[in-house]
């Protein structure tokens, strides 16, 4: 189990700026690491009620089942179980929480048991990353049920230089900030959300 403060900063491209950055940044030289992403919730949506999300990340290397909770702007508590490929066997096959004992302690609090949660979607990303002056920059290119979109993601231990790294990105290359939903909001969309010019 790990638990961390997340301190990231993110940004919806188009897919040529997307492909700008790539080159610009020698992403090619950086593995493709594929995810499956799989989110849970109650029926009557009682994490989404606390803007908590809850998932479960399936990769070749690893399965883990992470909860995030907001604790300031640009900020979330990150807390973190590792699975089994056995569990996500159990998570494909029946799309239930079996395991999980920090984040079922978590759950325990919010009157929530592991047995109570459900699948509310799932989606691929294609992700890159690197780390650049201190700060992990990602590129991720998401799949989900209806349409495909491009994210840049600064993570940084620190929030004033993390913020600077981004916006440095931004204002190099020329591109519009604007705000991004959470992935978990954008998977349930019937389309993308437009892309600013």
């Amino acid at each position: 189990m790990t638990k961390n403060i997340e301190i990231e900063y993110k940004n919806l491209l188009s897919e040529a700026t997307y492909n700008r950055l790539f080159q610009a940044f020698a992403f090619d030289q950086t593995p493709a690491l594929t995810q499956k992403n799989i989110y849970f919730d109650t029926e009557d949506g009682k994490l989404r009620n606390q803007q908590i999300g809850l998932r479960v990340r399936i990769t070749d290397t690893y399965v883990h089942l992470t909860m995030k909770q907001p604790v300031a702007n640009h900020q979330k508590l990150e807390t973190t179980d590792k699975l089994t490929s056995a569990d996500a066997e159990v998570i494909a096959t029946t799309g239930k929480l079996t395991n999980g004992p920090e984040i079922a302690k978590i759950l325990a609090g919010f009157d929530i048991a592991l047995s109570d949660l459900v699948v509310i979607g799932q989606f691929k990303t294609v992700r890159h990353q690197q780390s650049i002056q201190g700060h992990t920059m990602v590129l991720d290119h998401c799949y989900f049920s209806q349409f495909e979109d491009f994210e840049l993601e600064v993570e940084s231990h620190d929030a004033t230089s993390g913020q600077a790294f981004f916006q440095e990105i931004l204002q190099k290359y020329d591109i519009p900030q604007q705000i991004v939903k959470q992935k978990i909001r954008r998977m349930s969309q019937s389309a993308a959300d437009p892309i600013v010019a």
